[in-house]
């Protein structure tokens, strides 16, 4: 029985050691963009590291793209640099081999990449940021340029909503902003609907609406026009003639 569980314990000994010196006897290889471009798949284009990690007694690892030795390094850690420009385009498998001091060579996990040239990446960014920009100015056209060019009431003095009124550095007359005026920082993007033009303008205080409702209003109102009479003197001008 004695016997029994010591085998017992040994074996398990071994199931557990068993991964951790076939782990310390591997070599693995990761890739690290340094300058470039890295999108979505496998293309790459630019300046990358490569990185290479294995037992402690390693020695050399030997890295290659395809079956080309691109470098060597004998120190640790075992870092090299490559760049795409300097190989064809297209796919290429990336992989090393270290060399322990006392073993056999290790052969580390491969890594396919495709290389793009500078004008395929530039293409490949293109693609990704048309779709992008093109939603940002679809935003802007639907919250300021199609309102404004369906919505052109004239403003009434002293209303301006829950967003508040602000005043245009054009014409120096008051309007209220729209809900879904379009935010740049501190001010917005709206249109004024007295001269037409786009401006950017901030909140107006009370008595800066107040004050430009007063230009707005003297504007209204023709000036050296005759006072309108009322009917009182009209009925006296006529009994005049009457008598």
């Amino acid at each position: 029985m004695k016997k029994l569980a010591v085998s017992i314990l040994v074996l398990a000994l071994f199931l557990v050691a068993a991964p951790v010196h076939a782990q310390d006897t591997s070599l693995s290889l990761r890739m690290n963009r340094d300058f470039g471009h890295a999108g979505f798949g496998n293309d790459i284009e630019g300046l990358f590291s490569l990185i290479a990690e294995g037992p402690a007694n390693l020695q050399r690892v030997e890295f290659y793209i395809d079956a080309a030795l691109i470098a060597t390094d004998d120190e640790t850690p075992f870092r090299v640099q490559f760049t795409t420009k300097d190989h064809a385009p297209g796919e290429h498998r990336i992989y090393a081999i270290g060399y322990p001091a006392s073993g056999a060579p290790l052969h580390s996990n491969e890594i396919t990449r495709t290389f793009l040239s500078a004008e395929e990446s530039r293409g490949k960014i293109v693609q990704l940021l048309g779709p992008l920009l093109g939603i940002v100015f679809g935003l802007i056209l639907l919250t300021t340029v199609v309102p404004a060019l369906l919505i052109r009431k004239r403003p009434e003095r002293g209303k301006y909503g829950l967003s508040g009124g602000a005043i245009c550095p054009h014409c120096a007359l008051p309007f209220p902003l729209k809900f879904f005026s379009f935010n740049m920082g501190a001010k917005k993007l709206d249109r004024c609907p007295h001269c037409g033009k786009w401006v950017m303008v901030r909140r107006a205080s009370p008595a800066a609406l107040a004050e430009a409702e007063a230009r707005w209003a003297a504007q209204d109102t023709p000036s050296g026009a005759a006072p309108r009479r009322s009917h009182e003197d009209e009925q006296i001008d006529n009994s005049r003639y009457e008598n």
